[in-house]
């Protein structure tokens, strides 16, 4: 598979029940430079089997992800979590990866300082472990509906909480289209995208999760993208897919399509 300036990745979303030696083997035939995969996933199915299956099929894995789902309060919570997180960034570099993203965890009674705070130093074990194997971390910008993964819900705040930590940030398109002064903050902080999402929204669904193949539906994401591209960024570009639309179509379809609309948007976008 070949590699561009903006090298073209899937989530694993969009085939979370596949096993993955079917997964591993589908994103083979959508042509996608890259993969990306859930730690936990990874963990089940081990690290020098998936090794092996990915050069199998001659798939390269752009990334991992954890979820965090801890209360605050829930200290051996976290503790599990942080140390799934630590053992995914060695994975991810085990596996060929450089770069881990994450979600916040959620806020539940304490204000948003006070949770960034506290994530921030729970964290700070897994940036040295990342530093240690040169591995990338970045916080995403999640849907408020989703505030059971995350209490950082736009761009600015991604960014914010990033600062606190001392990592970048995954900038998922499909979370912050509408955000005010988003080409601005953009412009100003594309040093600190790690990884750039895109996906589509029909607009008056009411149901999540509920994404479409980009270009499929209502958001404005070929200008959004091409907005980040033309302010500098070389990063991966990544889809992410599920919900109904894409159940019905099927993963491979709706993946394939993905991976083709991302490599006419970057071509687009360059001088």
């Amino acid at each position: 598979m070949s590699t561009t300036i903006n090298p073209t990745c899937v989530s694993g979303m969009a085939a979370m029940s596949w096993a993955l030696p079917a997964e591993i083997a589908m994103y083979r035939r959508t042509g996608t430079d890259l993969v990306g995969l859930q730690c936990g996933k990874v963990a089940a199915f081990g690290v020098p089997a998936l090794g092996d299956l990915l050069a199998e099929h001659d798939v390269r894995l752009g990334y991992l992800v954890h979820g965090f789902t801890a209360h605050p309060d829930d200290e051996s919570g976290w503790a599990r979590q942080v140390a799934a997180l630590r053992a995914g960034v060695v994975n991810a570099r085990t596996l060929g990866a450089d770069l881990v993203y994450l979600t916040s965890g959620p806020s539940a009674h304490l204000t948003w300082e006070e949770a960034a705070d506290r994530f921030a130093e729970r964290i700070a074990p897994v940036v040295a472990t990342a530093r240690e194997h040169g591995v990338r971390l970045g916080v995403e910008n999640t849907l408020p509906v989703r505030c059971d993964l995350s209490f950082t819900h736009t761009a600015r705040d991604a960014f914010a909480l990033a600062d606190r930590c001392g990592i970048g940030i995954c900038l998922d398109l499909y979370c912050c289209w509408q955000e005010r002064g988003l080409t601005d903050l953009v412009r100003e902080r594309v040093a600190q995208i790690e990884i750039l999402q895109v996906s589509d929204f029909r607009v008056g669904t009411s149901t999540f999760p509920n994404r479409w193949v980009p270009g499929d539906a209502d958001l404005p994401m070929a200008g959004l993208l091409g907005t980040v591209l033309r302010a500098g960024y070389t990063g991966i570009v990544d889809v992410e897919l599920l919900g109904p639309a894409i159940e019905a179509e099927g993963a491979e379809s709706a993946v394939t399509r993905s991976v083709r609309w991302m490599r006419e948007q970057i071509a687009a976008a360059r001088p």
